[in-house]
Order: structure tokens, then sequence, then C-alpha cells
């Protein structure tokens, strides 16, 4: 692709000029492609700094530069990580909502280009560059041996070590960590605790979303089971505040849940449906991974907590002051 300056172009910033046009792409990433030669002025190599003139030539074409063997997550020192724990195996995050774990894939399976520095992963990358190698699928999720939707917040842990990496995925594979949500859902339970118990597959009309099937169902379509139990902590009129505890680790697992028993997690706006319903204020889903219990690569038993983010928080003093 070709760019020709003109005169209200021009003292612009090369890189200030490139995040105006093209806003799916952040800074650092077009950083890094000026610096590799892959943004060429007159056909030469500048800096991002590059103050613009009127008529001059930018040529770029980022898609096509970004080889296989190039095409790998950036570290990003500017997502910061709110650290609860860390030893010399693990690390304990408290995830921020609105932060996506890793990029998502291309068609060939690769990170999408506009994602290589915008995750989580980027973060940990600047901060613990050795994890680069660690993980089952260490280009597209370094050291994640589980993941948080991006709109939910709270508790994440991380391997620093391959070791460590093959513990904690055969805590999470034999179900033996422990995990308690804070879930605000649209209505109310039937009962005041119980246990959801079906089949998630894959929707046929959204490849993005999940879908809930009866226990008993024979399908063939990949379906899982998925196993959550859940107790009611107080009932706020038209919404119910709640906890969960899924023994399953599946896509969007709570979400669908609730949604197929008529009770959509609030905000949510995925499985919400077209009316969903969200108190006043709530800018997503009001979902967040409050505990986990887990016994750690040097053989402790440990548990980790993060506190209730401050939106979900000023979400129920609201919903609490209405019902005064």
């Amino acid at each position: 692709m070709k760019i020709t300056i003109g005169k209200q172009e021009s003292n612009w910033r090369l890189d200030k000029l490139i995040a105006q046009k093209f806003p799916q792409l952040s800074r650092t990433f077009i950083k890094e492609q000026v610096k590799s030669g892959r943004i060429l002025v007159n056909e030469k190599p500048v800096k991002p700094s590059y103050e613009l003139r009127e008529n001059d030539t930018v040529v770029f074409t980022l898609e096509f530069t970004v080889s296989q063997k190039e095409r790998k997550i950036l570290p990003n020192p500017e997502i910061k990580l709110n650290i609860i724990y860390e030893d010399q195996d693990v690390i304990v995050i408290n995830k921020p909502a609105g932060l996506q774990v890793h990029p998502r894939q291309d068609k060939n399976g690769l990170p999408l280009i506009s994602e290589l520095d915008s995750t989580l992963a980027s973060g940990l990358l600047a901060h613990y560059p050795n994890i680069a190698d660690v993980g089952d699928s260490p280009a597209l999720r370094p050291g994640i041996v589980h993941r948080l939707d991006k709109d939910t917040s709270g508790v994440m842990i991380i391997a620093k070590n391959q070791l460590a990496f093959d513990w904690l995925k055969k805590q999470f594979q034999e179900r033996k960590v422990a995990k308690k949500y804070i879930a605000l859902v649209a209505g109310k339970p039937k009962e005041n605790e119980g246990e959801i118990k079906n089949l998630l597959a894959r929707s046929s009309s959204d490849p993005t979303k999940q879908k809930a099937l009866p226990w008993d169902v024979k399908v063939k379509d990949g379906s899982r089971e998925a196993i959550t139990e859940y107790q009611v902590i107080k009932d706020l009129g038209d919404f119910t505040l709640l906890e969960a505890h899924p023994k399953t680790g599946r896509l969007h697992q709570i979400r669908v849940q609730f949604a197929a028993l008529g009770l959509p997690v609030a905000g949510d706006s995925k499985y919400g449906g077209k009316t969903r319903q969200k108190p006043q204020g709530l800018a997503r889903q009001f979902l967040h991974a409050q505990k986990l219990k887990i016994t750690l690569p040097a053989g402790e038993n440990k548990a980790f907590f993060a506190p209730l983010a401050q939106d979900l928080r000023e979400t129920l003093e609201g919903l609490e002051k209405n019902l005064d």
C-alpha cells in the first residue's frame, strides 16, 4: 500500500499518521514495523518519530510483510500486571476487565496482527521474557494455563517454566482446582442453591458462541460435559447475586449455563439476548473470578483471592440503594 502525504498531513509524525489511518493497529506494533524497515518513507527506512513533508511517499504492506516465522506476540511493558502472588514457578494476577488474555487466531492458526501487542500475553512477555517458550502453544499462549473471558475480571495463575506449566495443567485436567466466581444474574433461580449439569457445544449459527444441550442427549458434534454448582448470596430485586463454582472449565461455561436457565449474567452482550438486562451504569458482564485454590508445583496448597472490581462494587451499591 502507498500513501502520498498531502498538505494537511505534513508535519505529522509517521507513527501518529499510521495510527490515525489504521486505528485497529496499536502504536507499539506500528513502531515495531517502522523500526524493522517494513514501513518506508520515500523508499528509505526512517524513525517512528519522522516528521512527514508534503509529497512524501509512505509505503507499507503490514499484512504481507509479516511472515509466519515473524508473526509473534510482541512484549508490551505498558500492560501492567496486578500481581497477587509470585514464586519461582508461578505468577498469580488479578486480571482487569477489558483485557484479552491472548490474541485470537487467524484462519492459518496464527495470532491476529492487530492483537500482537494488546493482550495479557504481551504484558507477561514484557515482564517475564523467559515464558516465551512455556506452554503447549507458546507462540499464542505463553505460560497461560487457563483463561478468563475478556470482560471477566479476577484471579489467574500463569506458569513461569515448563515443569510448572505441566504441573498446573494436570491440576486443571484432573479437576483438583477449586474456583469461585461472583456473578449477578437477571432474574431469580428457583432454588437458592443447586448444580447445573449439561453439555456444551459450538453453536452452528455463530461459531463464537456455545450452546447448552441436555445432559443425556446423544450428540456427535464435539460437545463436552459442563458442571457448575451455585449458591445465592442476595436477592437484589430484578437481579440475583450468587456464587458459582465451576467443576469443569469449558468456554463461556458460567455465562452459557445461566443463560440457558433464563438467568443470563447481567450485562452479557453475547448471551444476554436482544433485550439483555443490566443495572444502570454497568458497562460489561457482571462476572468476577474471586478465588482460586490450587496445589503449587512446590507442593504447597494455596488459595488466592481477588477483591471485587470497583465497577462491580458500584453496581451492587446502586442496586442495594434501590431496595431501600
